[in-house]
């Protein structure tokens, strides 16, 4: 009994020190912020934060690990499910948007410049195994596009839904960047007034 309160403790101190660094990268870059300024924001003191972390990179690098972690959970189970790429996209989104405050501190320039690749790095394995050289290229490109539309998307205030959004990602990526915008302006009624 007293190891889960005590694992309880653990995880609500976690927690606050997390909900802390979010809400400070949201105005302050991750090389700007000092433990003692985490520490206030969670109303925790210092030794508390060094019985669980050695810096704040170690405290981000834990809250990065934990949202790739849940991002590709959903994708492999969407896909283990049988569904198809859209379907696992929006999956994906879905994480996305349930994470909102944490994917545009991670996704923004206040959060270290390693996001990219350490996404990359996480998501390789479970979509590159039989690649050639050339898809994976193809795949680093898509990646960042990717994550700057997820950016985009989850800073409107009015969004479409995950689903929406889905089938856009995922028609660029069937269709190409230019086939999609012919698509969606054709869809839209807009198709005259497209400038390349």
């Amino acid at each position: 009994m007293a190891e889960n309160a005590e694992g309880r403790r653990v995880k609500m101190t976690k927690a606050l020190l997390k909900s802390s660094l979010i809400e400070l990268m949201k105005t302050k870059s991750i090389h700007t912020i000092s433990i003692k300024e985490i520490c206030t924001g969670a109303d925790i003191n210092r030794s508390t934060f060094y019985r669980h972390y050695n810096t704040q990179y170690d405290l981000y690098d834990e809250i990065v690990h934990e949202l790739l972690a849940s991002l590709i959970e959903a994708y492999t189970k969407s896909r283990a499910n049988g569904e198809d790429l859209q379907e696992s996209i929006a999956a994906v989104l879905e994480v996305s948007e349930k994470e909102r405050e944490v994917c545009l501190v991670i996704l923004s320039d206040k959060g270290n410049v390693t996001m990219g690749e350490s996404f990359v790095k996480a998501i390789s394995p479970v979509v590159t195994d039989d690649m050639n050289e050339l898809s994976v290229y193809l795949f680093q490109f898509m990646a960042a596009g990717l994550a700057n539309i997820v950016w985009t998307w989850l800073n409107k205030p009015v969004r479409q839904s995950p689903h929406e959004l889905a089938s856009l990602m995922y028609s660029m990526m069937k269709r190409g960047i230019y086939k999609t915008i012919i698509r969606q302006a054709a869809k839209e009624g807009k198709l005259k007034d497209l400038k390349f």
